[in-house]
């Protein structure tokens, strides 16, 4: 509501043109903007990790800078391309992501509430992603993912193993490894769709 409500008002819209004028001058791209936003925010969640508060609300308000800039740098350079699109997208939910890790690490009580809080977020991109799928349908399935990793059938397979551990006392140590063994097949596959996803538009652009 508030990106609509501010992306509406011609300040803001002046304000974020002349930065980005003066961002480019310099020799920032849309892509270095993005790459930025990402490193700071990824900084954020370190500082809250680390009970730096301060640090990490300033960390995460130059990443917000950044990524609110990075669509302008584009569009008046009239470089804005899919491969950018994809790149935003990812970056903002990896920033997203270790934000709130970092805000919870510290903090066991947040530690239930901060999961169901990132499961929201899972069902919202779901929603947000198969309605842009909708509109732009081509095949005969809503989404087409690309080959990776971890599909469907494995993510039943790890909750099987998961309650199944968890529901014997002395394996409960095995379960947050497991989870984590999980998270990492998780970066694998996304990082090996991006790549997919990446290589496919670079053919269909050159």
């Amino acid at each position: 509501m508030l990106d609509k409500i501010l992306g509406e008002n011609p300040d803001v819209r002046r304000l974020q043109s002349s930065t980005a004028s003066a961002l480019a001058q310099v020799g920032i791209s849309a892509n270095l903007a993005t790459a930025a936003a990402l490193a700071a925010g990824i900084g954020a969640g370190i500082a809250f990790a680390a009970k730096s508060a301060g640090w990490g609300i300033l960390l995460l308000a130059i990443s917000a800078v950044l990524d609110a800039l990075d669509g302008t740098l584009a569009r008046e350079r009239g470089q804005p391309t899919l491969l950018g699109g994809i790149s935003d997208l990812v970056a903002d939910r990896v920033v997203e992501s270790a934000v709130i890790i970092g805000i919870a690490w510290p903090y066991p009580a947040l530690y239930l509430s901060a999961l169901i809080l990132v499961a929201s977020w899972y069902v919202n991109i779901t929603v947000f992603l198969a309605v842009g799928a909708a509109l732009e349908r081509r095949g005969p399935k809503l989404i087409d993912y690309p080959p990776g990793i971890l599909e469907r059938t494995e993510a039943l397979i790890f909750f099987v193993m998961l309650g199944a551990i968890q529901s014997v006392p002395f394996l409960h140590p095995l379960g947050p490894l497991l989870c984590y063994a999980m998270v990492a097949l998780e970066v694998a596959t996304a990082a090996q769709r991006f790549r997919f996803g990446w290589r496919m538009l670079k053919r269909e652009a050159s």
